[in-house]
């Protein structure tokens, strides 16, 4: 069988806009990331705003929808299969947790291992039941998320209760003047106070996209020939509807980060309704790879390999920055400007993307690839 271009492309694409995110709680603050001073002057400013407008929240769903639509790839519609699956699930668990231990405190894998599992349970189901429950978890999670913004505003402004935000966590100590060894307990600390906030903002819509992958894979959406006029359509809706929604909450997002007293409750709404509307902007992003991997793939094919290794460059991503950031390493955390960060990820994305391209010069995977298909494979 031939292997689908645009998903490779598409992950390897996801990798830099996640690197992007992660890299201000790496360099800047574990906790909050750009915010408060990260955020003063232009640079810095154009900075977040770019991060938010473009970056946040869109690319850990496409991550999250190549995850359900390469799920189909494993169980080809044959029941026998799932027991790989739920293998591979339970292999990614420990990749994550090893993963969010010693090096990063936002891991993904460990929740797509989790999420994997009760993916299971829609395999075999029929396509439009999978539309539905798709539409149903999206739909809970952004009223939820809604709900939740409200809520903060009436505890703010109504009640004239301070949300009390923490500025700086045990690990920014660490990572400033700490050792390796005193910097496992402080991340699991953080990991385990952030995973609960993850799981409410990110986890339905992961989830939601995991499914939405699933059932657009049975229909070999990434697969050429596309429907060229209906991926203008897409990328039509995408841009004209979701970029206004994202640059509004992003400007405003920003104005709040730079005022004198920034209020908690205006930064969590601009940030919920940038994570709720967030797929339109992926939507786009979707058209817009599978339009140049379809007529221009000379400008896009170069991301392959880094999609093809994408469990290795993203725990690649980790231990680089680990080592730039670390006073086990360079020791610049806080050292840095957030346009300085933020052009760092660039920089780190395009190196590791170049050694993936050498590496599968030489070999048919990745090295982490390699092992996890040795320990999920059918005997």
């Amino acid at each position: 069988m031939q292997r689908d271009l645009a998903p490779d492309v598409l992950r390897g694409f996801a990798l830099l806009g996640i690197l992007v995110v992660n890299i201000q709680f790496m360099g800047l603050n574990s906790d909050q990331g750009a915010r408060g001073e990260w955020t003063q002057g232009f640079a810095n400013g154009s900075a977040t705003f770019l991060i938010a407008a473009l970056f946040a929240g869109k690319f850990y769903l496409l991550f999250s929808f190549l995850f359900g639509y390469s799920s189909n790839y494993v169980i080809q519609n044959n029941r026998s299969n799932r027991a790989r699956w739920i293998k591979r699930c339970f292999v990614l668990i420990a990749f994550g947790a090893l993963h969010f231990t010693f090096l990063w405190h936002g891991d993904i894998i460990f929740l797509y291992g989790l999420f994997g599992l009760l993916l299971t349970f829609f395999f075999l189901r029929a396509d439009r039941t999978i539309v539905i429950w798709s539409r149903v978890v999206f739909s809970i999670s952004a009223v939820f998320i809604v709900l939740f913004g409200l809520l903060t505003i009436i505890i703010e402004y109504l009640l004239k209760e301070d949300l009390g935000v923490t500025t700086e966590s045990s690990l920014d100590v660490i990572l400033q003047n700490g050792t390796f060894l005193e910097s496992i307990p402080a991340r699991i600390e953080v990991w385990l106070l952030s995973i609960s906030s993850g799981i409410f903002l990110q986890g339905g819509l992961a989830f939601a996209a995991f499914l939405l992958g699933l059932r657009l894979a049975r229909s070999n959406f990434l697969s050429s020939p596309i429907n060229k006029a209906a991926n203008s359509r897409l990328m039509i809706k995408g841009l004209f509807f979701g970029l206004p929604i994202q640059v509004v909450a992003a400007a405003v997002l920003l104005r709040n980060e730079q005022a004198a007293e920034p209020s908690e409750s205006i930064y969590l709404v601009a940030l919920f309704i940038s994570f709720v509307s967030a797929p339109l902007l992926s939507m786009f992003y979707v058209g817009v790879i599978r339009k140049l991997v379809e007529e221009k793939p000379r400008l896009v094919l170069w991301l392959m390999p880094a999609g093809k290794m994408s469990l290795t460059i993203y725990i690649s991503q980790s231990v680089v920055t680990s080592l730039i950031f670390g006073p086990w390493g360079l020791g610049l955390f806080q050292a840095l400007q957030t346009w300085q960060v933020f052009l760092l990820a660039f920089a780190i994305w395009l190196i590791l993307s170049y050694l993936a391209a050498q590496w599968l010069k030489k070999f048919n995977q990745g090295p982490l690839e390699k092992l996890v298909s040795s320990l999920t494979r059918n005997r």
